[in-house]
Protein backbone atom coordinates (compact mmCIF):
# COMPACT_ATOMS: atom_id res chain seq x y z
CA UNK A 1 0.00 0.00 0.00
CA UNK A 2 2.62 2.43 0.89
CA UNK A 3 4.58 2.06 -2.40
CA UNK A 4 1.32 2.41 -4.92
CA UNK A 5 0.77 5.42 -2.34
CA UNK A 6 3.81 6.90 -3.27
CA UNK A 7 3.59 6.06 -6.73
CA UNK A 8 0.19 7.95 -6.64
CA UNK A 9 1.22 10.93 -5.24
CA UNK A 10 3.99 11.40 -7.65
CA UNK A 11 2.24 10.70 -10.72
CA UNK A 12 -0.02 13.87 -8.98
CA UNK A 13 2.83 15.84 -9.06
CA UNK A 14 4.08 15.16 -12.37
CA UNK A 15 0.75 15.84 -13.68
CA UNK A 16 0.27 19.09 -12.09
CA UNK A 17 4.19 19.83 -13.96
CA UNK A 18 2.61 18.74 -17.49
CA UNK A 19 -0.39 21.14 -17.01
CA UNK A 20 1.71 23.84 -15.71
CA UNK A 21 4.32 23.65 -19.00
CA UNK A 22 1.17 23.07 -21.38
CA UNK A 23 -0.20 27.10 -19.77
CA UNK A 24 3.05 28.58 -19.93
CA UNK A 25 4.02 27.02 -23.44
CA UNK A 26 0.11 28.21 -24.39
CA UNK A 27 0.90 31.73 -23.06
CA UNK A 28 4.22 31.81 -25.20
CA UNK A 29 2.71 30.65 -28.28
CA UNK A 30 -0.98 32.07 -28.16
CA UNK A 31 -0.29 35.25 -26.09
CA UNK A 32 3.47 36.57 -26.97
CA UNK A 33 4.73 34.79 -30.12
CA UNK A 34 0.88 35.54 -31.73
CA UNK A 35 -0.55 38.68 -30.33
CA UNK A 36 3.40 40.07 -29.36
CA UNK A 37 1.61 41.66 -25.91
CA UNK A 38 4.39 42.82 -24.25
CA UNK A 39 5.51 45.49 -21.85
CA UNK A 40 5.39 48.95 -23.30
CA UNK A 41 8.72 49.58 -25.47
CA UNK A 42 11.44 51.25 -23.50
CA UNK A 43 13.87 53.08 -25.64
CA UNK A 44 17.37 53.53 -24.59
CA UNK A 45 17.55 56.47 -22.32
CA UNK A 46 17.62 59.94 -23.77
CA UNK A 47 20.94 60.41 -25.20
CA UNK A 48 22.33 63.83 -24.29
CA UNK A 49 25.26 65.01 -25.88
CA UNK A 50 28.25 66.09 -24.05
CA UNK A 51 31.24 65.66 -26.52
CA UNK A 52 31.63 67.62 -29.07
CA UNK A 53 28.41 69.51 -29.99
CA UNK A 54 28.90 72.34 -30.08
CA UNK A 55 29.14 74.40 -33.66
CA UNK A 56 32.29 75.89 -33.12
CA UNK A 57 35.54 75.93 -30.57
CA UNK A 58 35.68 79.58 -29.27
CA UNK A 59 39.68 78.88 -29.45
CA UNK A 60 39.34 79.81 -33.21
CA UNK A 61 41.07 76.76 -34.68
CA UNK A 62 41.25 75.91 -38.18
CA UNK A 63 43.45 74.16 -40.95
CA UNK A 64 43.22 73.68 -44.48
CA UNK A 65 42.29 70.37 -45.62
CA UNK A 66 44.35 68.37 -47.96
CA UNK A 67 42.45 65.50 -49.32
CA UNK A 68 44.18 62.18 -47.69
CA UNK A 69 45.86 59.71 -50.06
CA UNK A 70 44.12 56.35 -49.46
CA UNK A 71 44.21 52.76 -51.07
CA UNK A 72 40.96 52.30 -52.51
CA UNK A 73 40.31 48.75 -52.03
CA UNK A 74 38.13 45.98 -50.72
CA UNK A 75 38.61 45.17 -47.67
CA UNK A 76 37.27 41.89 -45.46
CA UNK A 77 35.65 42.94 -42.11
CA UNK A 78 37.05 41.33 -39.36
CA UNK A 79 36.02 38.67 -37.59
CA UNK A 80 33.59 39.49 -34.29
CA UNK A 81 35.24 38.48 -31.19
CA UNK A 82 32.98 35.50 -29.78
CA UNK A 83 33.08 37.08 -26.18
CA UNK A 84 32.61 35.32 -22.99
CA UNK A 85 31.15 36.76 -19.25
CA UNK A 86 34.59 35.94 -17.93
CA UNK A 87 36.87 36.51 -20.45
CA UNK A 88 39.66 39.54 -19.14
CA UNK A 89 39.58 41.81 -22.17
CA UNK A 90 42.32 43.90 -23.44
CA UNK A 91 42.42 47.07 -20.93
CA UNK A 92 42.71 49.81 -24.13
CA UNK A 93 39.82 47.85 -26.71
CA UNK A 94 37.83 47.40 -23.95
CA UNK A 95 38.41 49.81 -20.92
CA UNK A 96 35.06 51.12 -20.55
CA UNK A 97 33.62 47.41 -20.90
CA UNK A 98 35.97 46.50 -17.97
CA UNK A 99 33.82 48.90 -15.57
CA UNK A 100 30.22 47.90 -16.39
CA UNK A 101 28.64 46.08 -13.49
CA UNK A 102 27.61 42.29 -14.92
CA UNK A 103 24.32 43.50 -16.27
CA UNK A 104 25.78 46.17 -18.44
CA UNK A 105 28.39 43.76 -19.74
CA UNK A 106 25.91 41.26 -20.93
CA UNK A 107 24.50 43.57 -23.14
CA UNK A 108 27.75 44.60 -24.30
CA UNK A 109 28.35 41.43 -25.30
CA UNK A 110 25.02 41.67 -27.23
CA UNK A 111 26.52 44.55 -29.42
CA UNK A 112 30.20 43.01 -29.96
CA UNK A 113 28.80 39.41 -30.96
CA UNK A 114 26.41 41.07 -33.10
CA UNK A 115 28.40 44.17 -34.82
CA UNK A 116 28.18 42.39 -38.42
CA UNK A 117 24.21 41.53 -37.65
CA UNK A 118 23.51 45.08 -36.77
CA UNK A 119 24.79 46.64 -39.59
CA UNK A 120 21.22 45.29 -41.27
CA UNK A 121 19.30 47.97 -39.14
CA UNK A 122 16.93 45.89 -38.35
CA UNK A 123 18.41 42.61 -36.34
CA UNK A 124 17.25 41.94 -33.06
CA UNK A 125 19.22 41.21 -30.10
CA UNK A 126 17.46 38.53 -27.92
CA UNK A 127 19.04 38.24 -24.38
CA UNK A 128 16.15 35.70 -23.17
CA UNK A 129 15.20 35.10 -19.66
CA UNK A 130 19.10 36.25 -18.28
CA UNK A 131 17.48 39.64 -16.47
CA UNK A 132 14.04 38.02 -15.39
CA UNK A 133 15.77 37.95 -11.34
CA UNK A 134 16.64 41.46 -12.01
CA UNK A 135 13.06 42.84 -13.25
CA UNK A 136 11.68 40.65 -10.44
CA UNK A 137 12.79 43.26 -8.00
CA UNK A 138 11.48 46.70 -7.09
CA UNK A 139 14.30 48.57 -8.46
CA UNK A 140 14.88 45.99 -11.40
CA UNK A 141 13.82 48.26 -14.35
CA UNK A 142 15.88 51.41 -13.32
CA UNK A 143 18.71 48.99 -12.96
CA UNK A 144 18.48 47.87 -15.98
CA UNK A 145 18.01 50.87 -18.48
CA UNK A 146 21.08 52.36 -16.59
CA UNK A 147 22.73 48.70 -17.57
CA UNK A 148 21.65 49.62 -20.99
CA UNK A 149 23.11 52.98 -21.29
CA UNK A 150 26.02 52.65 -19.69
CA UNK A 151 26.60 49.40 -22.07
CA UNK A 152 25.88 51.37 -24.99
CA UNK A 153 28.18 53.75 -24.02
CA UNK A 154 31.15 51.80 -23.20
CA UNK A 155 30.70 50.27 -26.36
CA UNK A 156 31.03 53.44 -29.24
CA UNK A 157 33.64 54.77 -26.75
CA UNK A 158 35.39 51.57 -26.90
CA UNK A 159 34.64 51.25 -30.85
CA UNK A 160 35.04 53.60 -33.00
CA UNK A 161 34.13 52.15 -36.24
CA UNK A 162 30.28 52.08 -34.67
CA UNK A 163 29.30 55.28 -36.13
CA UNK A 164 26.00 54.10 -38.05
CA UNK A 165 23.78 53.51 -35.72
CA UNK A 166 21.29 56.16 -34.35
CA UNK A 167 21.22 55.83 -30.87
CA UNK A 168 17.50 57.24 -30.55
CA UNK A 169 16.32 54.53 -32.99
CA UNK A 170 17.54 51.44 -30.32
CA UNK A 171 14.46 50.05 -28.16
CA UNK A 172 15.08 48.21 -25.61
CA UNK A 173 11.59 46.21 -25.08
CA UNK A 174 11.00 43.53 -22.46
CA UNK A 175 7.40 40.00 -23.04
CA UNK A 176 6.95 39.55 -19.28
CA UNK A 177 5.10 36.27 -18.01
CA UNK A 178 3.80 37.99 -14.87
CA UNK A 179 2.29 34.95 -13.48
CA UNK A 180 5.82 33.04 -13.45
CA UNK A 181 7.89 36.39 -13.07
CA UNK A 182 9.43 35.49 -16.00
CA UNK A 183 10.52 38.43 -18.14
CA UNK A 184 12.07 38.18 -21.74
CA UNK A 185 14.55 41.39 -23.30
CA UNK A 186 15.44 42.09 -26.42
CA UNK A 187 16.85 45.11 -28.22
CA UNK A 188 15.47 46.05 -31.83
CA UNK A 189 14.55 48.53 -34.01
CA UNK A 190 10.57 48.50 -32.93
CA UNK A 191 8.69 50.46 -34.66
CA UNK A 192 10.87 52.21 -36.19
CA UNK A 193 11.79 51.17 -40.17
CA UNK A 194 15.59 50.37 -39.50
CA UNK A 195 17.92 51.99 -36.58
CA UNK A 196 20.76 53.06 -38.46
CA UNK A 197 21.44 56.29 -40.04
CA UNK A 198 19.53 57.98 -42.93
CA UNK A 199 23.20 58.03 -44.88
CA UNK A 200 24.01 54.23 -44.03
CA UNK A 201 20.36 53.25 -44.98
CA UNK A 202 22.15 51.51 -48.31
CA UNK A 203 24.32 48.43 -47.44
CA UNK A 204 26.51 49.04 -50.24
CA UNK A 205 27.06 52.44 -49.05
CA UNK A 206 28.06 51.30 -45.35
CA UNK A 207 29.71 48.49 -46.79
CA UNK A 208 32.65 50.82 -48.55
CA UNK A 209 32.54 53.39 -46.10
CA UNK A 210 33.82 50.21 -43.69
CA UNK A 211 36.22 49.18 -46.29
CA UNK A 212 37.53 52.82 -46.95
CA UNK A 213 38.12 53.40 -43.18
CA UNK A 214 39.90 49.84 -43.29
CA UNK A 215 42.13 50.19 -46.26
CA UNK A 216 43.51 53.74 -44.66
CA UNK A 217 44.14 52.05 -41.80
CA UNK A 218 46.04 49.47 -42.50
CA UNK A 219 47.62 51.94 -45.33
CA UNK A 220 48.78 54.03 -41.90
CA UNK A 221 50.10 50.98 -40.64
CA UNK A 222 52.45 50.31 -43.28
CA UNK A 223 53.81 53.77 -43.43
CA UNK A 224 55.01 53.64 -39.59
CA UNK A 225 56.23 49.92 -39.89
CA UNK A 226 59.51 50.25 -37.77
CA UNK A 227 59.38 53.42 -36.07
CA UNK A 228 59.26 53.64 -32.40
CA UNK A 229 56.36 53.96 -30.13
CA UNK A 230 56.52 57.65 -30.01
CA UNK A 231 57.26 58.50 -33.11
CA UNK A 232 54.11 56.95 -34.30
CA UNK A 233 52.76 58.81 -31.66
CA UNK A 234 53.76 61.62 -33.23
CA UNK A 235 53.34 61.07 -37.17
CA UNK A 236 49.39 60.04 -36.26
CA UNK A 237 49.15 63.75 -34.24
CA UNK A 238 50.69 65.43 -37.14
CA UNK A 239 48.70 63.49 -40.36
CA UNK A 240 45.00 63.96 -38.64
CA UNK A 241 46.34 68.00 -38.06
CA UNK A 242 47.43 68.10 -41.53
CA UNK A 243 44.52 66.16 -42.97
CA UNK A 244 41.37 67.48 -41.31
CA UNK A 245 39.89 70.40 -41.12
CA UNK A 246 37.52 72.10 -38.38
CA UNK A 247 34.18 71.96 -38.84
CA UNK A 248 33.05 75.02 -37.74
CA UNK A 249 29.77 74.98 -39.31
CA UNK A 250 28.83 71.50 -39.39
CA UNK A 251 29.00 70.51 -42.71
CA UNK A 252 30.07 67.23 -42.71
CA UNK A 253 27.50 64.61 -42.68
CA UNK A 254 29.76 62.66 -39.79
CA UNK A 255 31.71 65.90 -38.43
CA UNK A 256 31.73 63.46 -34.67
CA UNK A 257 33.05 60.26 -35.86
CA UNK A 258 35.85 58.59 -37.90
CA UNK A 259 33.54 58.51 -40.89
CA UNK A 260 33.77 62.74 -41.20
CA UNK A 261 37.15 63.26 -39.86
CA UNK A 262 38.97 60.88 -42.18
CA UNK A 263 36.72 60.68 -45.44
CA UNK A 264 35.15 63.79 -45.35
CA UNK A 265 38.41 65.57 -43.93
CA UNK A 266 35.87 67.41 -41.81
CA UNK A 267 35.56 67.43 -37.79
CA UNK A 268 34.78 68.18 -34.40
CA UNK A 269 36.59 67.49 -31.27
CA UNK A 270 35.03 63.97 -31.11
CA UNK A 271 35.92 63.48 -34.40
CA UNK A 272 39.55 63.88 -34.08
CA UNK A 273 39.46 62.43 -30.66
CA UNK A 274 37.85 59.18 -32.27
CA UNK A 275 39.96 59.30 -35.37
CA UNK A 276 43.23 59.43 -33.60
CA UNK A 277 42.13 55.95 -31.08
CA UNK A 278 40.98 54.29 -34.03
CA UNK A 279 44.36 54.54 -35.53
CA UNK A 280 46.36 54.02 -32.29
CA UNK A 281 43.79 51.01 -31.92
CA UNK A 282 45.08 49.71 -35.19
CA UNK A 283 49.11 50.41 -34.23
CA UNK A 284 48.39 48.17 -30.95
CA UNK A 285 49.10 51.65 -28.58
CA UNK A 286 47.04 51.86 -25.68
CA UNK A 287 44.44 54.79 -26.22
CA UNK A 288 41.15 55.81 -24.86
CA UNK A 289 38.71 58.26 -25.78
CA UNK A 290 37.90 60.92 -23.14
CA UNK A 291 35.18 63.35 -22.85
CA UNK A 292 34.58 66.43 -20.28
CA UNK A 293 35.09 70.29 -20.82
CA UNK A 294 37.49 72.50 -21.93
CA UNK A 295 38.43 76.30 -21.36
CA UNK A 296 40.33 77.77 -24.43
CA UNK A 297 42.50 81.29 -23.95
CA UNK A 298 39.39 83.38 -23.88
CA UNK A 299 38.46 81.45 -20.92
CA UNK A 300 34.97 79.82 -22.47
CA UNK A 301 34.20 76.40 -21.07
CA UNK A 302 32.14 73.79 -23.33
CA UNK A 303 32.08 70.06 -23.96
CA UNK A 304 35.01 68.92 -25.39
CA UNK A 305 36.89 65.40 -26.36
CA UNK A 306 40.18 64.39 -26.42
CA UNK A 307 42.59 60.60 -25.67
CA UNK A 308 45.05 59.22 -23.18
CA UNK A 309 47.03 57.76 -24.48
CA UNK A 310 49.55 54.86 -23.01
CA UNK A 311 53.80 55.19 -23.62
CA UNK A 312 56.59 53.47 -21.62
CA UNK A 313 54.36 52.62 -19.34
CA UNK A 314 52.77 56.05 -18.24
CA UNK A 315 49.36 57.58 -19.48
CA UNK A 316 49.48 60.73 -20.99
CA UNK A 317 46.94 63.20 -23.04
CA UNK A 318 46.20 64.27 -26.68
CA UNK A 319 44.18 67.04 -27.67
CA UNK A 320 44.79 66.70 -31.71
CA UNK A 321 41.85 69.39 -31.71
CA UNK A 322 43.15 72.06 -30.48
CA UNK A 323 46.84 71.50 -32.08
CA UNK A 324 45.20 72.10 -35.22
CA UNK A 325 45.13 75.92 -34.79
CA UNK A 326 43.33 78.34 -37.04
CA UNK A 327 45.43 80.42 -39.30
CA UNK A 328 43.32 84.02 -39.99
CA UNK A 329 44.49 85.83 -42.69
CA UNK A 330 47.33 83.66 -43.74
CA UNK A 331 49.38 84.18 -41.26
CA UNK A 332 52.32 81.85 -39.40
CA UNK A 333 52.11 79.86 -35.93
CA UNK A 334 55.34 78.40 -34.75
CA UNK A 335 56.11 75.33 -34.69
CA UNK A 336 55.12 74.45 -30.64
CA UNK A 337 52.31 75.40 -31.35
CA UNK A 338 51.03 71.98 -32.45
CA UNK A 339 52.39 70.50 -29.63
CA UNK A 340 50.79 72.47 -27.00
CA UNK A 341 48.62 69.67 -25.99
CA UNK A 342 50.60 66.72 -27.26
CA UNK A 343 51.60 63.86 -24.40
CA UNK A 344 51.42 66.13 -21.23
CA UNK A 345 50.85 65.01 -17.66
CA UNK A 346 48.31 66.27 -15.38
CA UNK A 347 50.23 69.17 -14.04
CA UNK A 348 49.72 70.98 -16.74
CA UNK A 349 47.00 69.21 -19.22
CA UNK A 350 44.48 69.91 -16.01
CA UNK A 351 44.69 73.63 -16.19
CA UNK A 352 42.54 73.57 -19.35
CA UNK A 353 40.84 70.50 -18.84
CA UNK A 354 38.37 68.56 -16.77
CA UNK A 355 36.83 64.83 -17.82
CA UNK A 356 33.56 64.22 -16.92
CA UNK A 357 33.02 60.58 -16.44
CA UNK A 358 29.39 61.10 -17.24
CA UNK A 359 28.62 60.22 -20.75
CA UNK A 360 25.50 60.63 -21.01
CA UNK A 361 22.22 61.18 -18.70
CA UNK A 362 20.64 57.35 -17.39
CA UNK A 363 24.45 56.17 -17.30
CA UNK A 364 26.86 55.02 -14.64
CA UNK A 365 29.70 57.37 -13.75
CA UNK A 366 33.27 55.84 -15.78
CA UNK A 367 36.67 56.97 -14.84
CA UNK A 368 39.56 57.58 -16.73
CA UNK A 369 43.09 56.40 -16.44
CA UNK A 370 45.65 58.46 -13.88
CA UNK A 371 47.65 60.64 -16.00
CA UNK A 372 51.43 60.88 -15.39
CA UNK A 373 52.09 64.48 -12.97
CA UNK A 374 54.64 65.94 -15.05
CA UNK A 375 54.50 66.06 -19.46
CA UNK A 376 56.82 63.81 -21.49
CA UNK A 377 60.12 64.00 -22.14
Amino acid sequence: MKNNKGRSIASVILTILILMLIVFLGYEVLYVDIFDIMSPENKLGERTETVGTSSSLTNNLENSFNSPEVIEQNVENSNVLDLNENQAYNASYHYYYNQLNQYGKVIYQGFETNKENMKSGTYSIDFGTQFSDLLNTEEGEDILNEAFQSAWNAYTYDNMDVFYIDVEKLTLTTKSLTALSIHNVEISNGSNSSYLKEKFQNRSVLDGKMALLEAMKQSINQQLSGLTTYEKIKEVHSWLINNIEYDVNLVADEPYSISGALTEGKAVCEGYARSFKYIMDGLNIPCVLVSGTGTNSNGETESHAWNYVQLDGYWYAVDVTWDDPIILGGGYVSEDTYYKHFLKGSNTFFKTHEPDGYLSQNSMEFTFPTLSRTDYQ
